[in-house]
């Protein structure tokens, strides 16, 4: 199988603070007929000892949505090895199911995956996936106490924490609580300040969850955008806003430093989206055909016309109750996936990049630890 190496220009940061080096090194395999993965949206994704899983996910492989286009959602799974920053392509694999914007994360080596939607709408499933012999083995575990869709998972201690997410009644304010040793039940185990969806969700791995972000639709067809960050401190069940972003922003990426920091990527904040939604409430309200024709097709260049996301990246120092930027990401700047941590790397895989349009590429970013004053 093809060898994939790191390459292309590294954006290297250059004022203080900036410690990340960005690269593109490689992108999902080609189709069977020879053209470029088209990439996906909500992929289920993580690290199994040295193995990258990039699984299922969500694309418009024939028209656009304001086109007539169909979300088709994938069941394609590939796994590449990890060796010395080099990603190498060592399995490919059709799942039974097919899954796009579930929380997942690894933990235990194994990759968890909780909630999410298929053709049919929002799912309440659980699955364990392992790597087992040359091939991904999943296993089925008690579901959620509802269908929700983007929302977010991370494991601590033993136990996954599933935050957020939405379904045709509601958007949730929960947080859900699986003791991988335990009961084998999910139970409600904190409330958020506000219901909130495609937040960013990282975990300390012991004592708190942090959420970055969000967006929460309403009823009056703009959506909120969240600019908080939020921790929770699992012990004491306490939840409190420790600071503000810089600007409101939903369906980046982050993780976990182990320093004690907390590194935020990208992010939709909200300028086209709400363009889209106010649109969306005119065209609702309009009686006239050629009036609701002509919103319609503003609302269709809006869209077409999208200028992307966000690539600014920031580190919150937990110690030091400061914000940092970090290097911005190279290039076209990906939402509704997950970022994963191997060693000193940041990897960020498929993802959308405008409205309906998904990138093959898979971002890797290393880290550098630069002195900060």
């Amino acid at each position: 199988m093809k060898l994939l190496m790191i390459m292309g220009v590294l954006i290297s940061a250059c004022s203080q603070g900036q410690d990340l080096r960005w690269s593109t090194p490689f992108s999902l395999p080609a189709q069977e007929n020879g053209a470029a993965h088209p990439g996906v949206a909500g992929p289920m994704t993580g690290v199994i000892g040295d193995r990258l899983v990039i699984a299922g996910g969500a694309n418009f492989p024939e028209k656009m949505p304001w086109e007539g286009g169909r979300k088709e959602y994938s069941r394609q799974a590939y796994v590449y090895r990890i060796s010395d920053g080099v990603f190498r392509l060592v399995h490919r694999q059709v799942l039974e199911t097919a899954v796009s914007y579930a929380g997942s994360c690894t933990a235990g080596g194994a990759l968890y995956v909780a909630g999410g939607e298929n053709s049919r709408g929002p799912v309440s499933s659980v699955m364990r996936i392992s790597w087992q012999g040359d091939s991904l083995v999943t296993e089925t575990l008690p579901s959620l106490p509802l269908a929700l869709t983007n929302g977010s998972l991370v494991c601590a201690s033993g136990k996954l924490y599933f935050t957020g997410g939405e379904n045709r009644d509601r958007v949730s304010d929960k947080i859900y609580e699986f003791d991988l040793s335990g009961t084998r039940q999910w139970r409600e185990a904190y409330r958020l300040p506000y219901p909130v969806t495609n937040a960013v969700v990282v975990s300390d791995g012991r004592d708190k969850i942090y959420l970055a972000g969000g967006r929460k639709r309403n009823e009056n067809g703009i959506s909120t955008f969240y600019d908080q960050l939020l921790e929770v401190d699992r012990a004491s069940g306490d939840v409190r806003s420790i600071a503000t972003l810089s600007a409101p922003a939903a369906a980046g990426t982050g993780v976990w430093d182990p320093a004690g920091s907390i590194l935020l990527f990208g992010g939709d904040t909200g300028e086209t989206f709400h363009r889209v939604e106010e649109l969306l409430a005119e065209i609702a309200q309009t009686r006239d055909p050629a009036r609701k024709k002509e919103l319609d097709d503003r609302k269709a260049e809006v869209q077409r016309s999208h200028p992307g996301f966000s690539p600014a990246c920031h580190k919150y120092d937990l110690k030091k109750k400061k914000w940092f930027p970090l290097a911005p990401i190279s290039g076209a700047s990906p939402v509704t996936t997950t970022a994963l941590t191997y060693g000193d790397l940041i990897i960020i895989p498929s993802g959308e990049i405008r409205a309906g349009v998904r990138t093959d590429q898979v971002l890797v970013a290393k880290k550098e630890n630069k002195h900060e004053k």
